[in-house]
């Protein structure tokens, strides 16, 4: 038995509706959730876990989250959030400006490039993201602050603070992943969301091996 014509249009125009859209359709929207998501870091980061410390470790969840959001949307999404938010945190805090910029461009760089070429989806990839990507960030920092201030000397102490606190973002690198991920979902490819609907359902479309970064 057949559907009436009014039937049938009605049942295309509510699949229609209840597709995602493509994340080039939402205009500026990609660009205001980076830069909320990016403000709102810089403030907690500041304000909260900047200033809790752990045995003299700190949660630097500044750079772990730039970490996952290069990670997500690739190294051009990640070096501008990178850079915005080390640079809000650089003139906030008084720091040398343009030294925390730098360190978020070059680890969302990376981190992109590598999420572009592998297309990672492991729930381990967070963690080891956040392991070695915090202790080469900070490790960057590091050299880069001896380089342009005079005075500092390097010492055990600094070692460990270092270890400590890329053990910390790791611990809590996947929290972070998923949160930011669902912050973030949106504005994400189209054929993103269609992979993850594939690994869930079984389902595979034509035009599902299509890798397609935020550009």
């Amino acid at each position: 038995m057949s559907l009436p014509p009014t039937v049938r249009r009605a049942g295309r125009r509510r699949r229609r509706r209840l597709r995602l859209p493509d994340h080039t359709a939402l205009g500026p929207r990609p660009v205001l959730r980076l830069g909320l998501l990016g403000f709102a870091v810089a403030m907690l980061q500041l304000s909260f876990f900047g200033r809790v410390d752990f045995l003299g470790m700190q949660i630097d969840l500044a750079l772990l989250s730039v970490l996952m959001v290069a990670l997500l949307t690739g190294p051009v999404s990640g070096i501008a959030f990178g850079f915005g938010v080390g640079l809000l945190i650089d003139q906030i805090s008084g720091q040398t400006s343009g030294i925390s910029s730098l360190v978020y461009v070059v680890v969302a760089y990376a981190v992109g490039r590598l999420g572009e070429m592998r297309d990672p989806e492991s729930s381990i990839v967070p963690v080891v993201i956040g392991l070695f990507g915090t202790a080469a960030g900070l490790l960057v920092y590091s050299f880069v602050e001896l380089l342009l201030t005079q005075g500092i000397a390097v010492n055990v102490d600094m070692v460990g603070v270092i270890v400590g606190t890329a053990v910390i973002d790791a611990v809590i690198a996947l929290p972070v992943h998923n949160r930011i991920r669902a912050w973030l979902l949106p504005m994400l490819p189209e054929e993103a969301r269609r992979r993850r609907r594939r690994r869930n359902y079984g389902r595979r479309t034509p035009s599902s091996d299509i890798d397609v970064r935020i550009r």
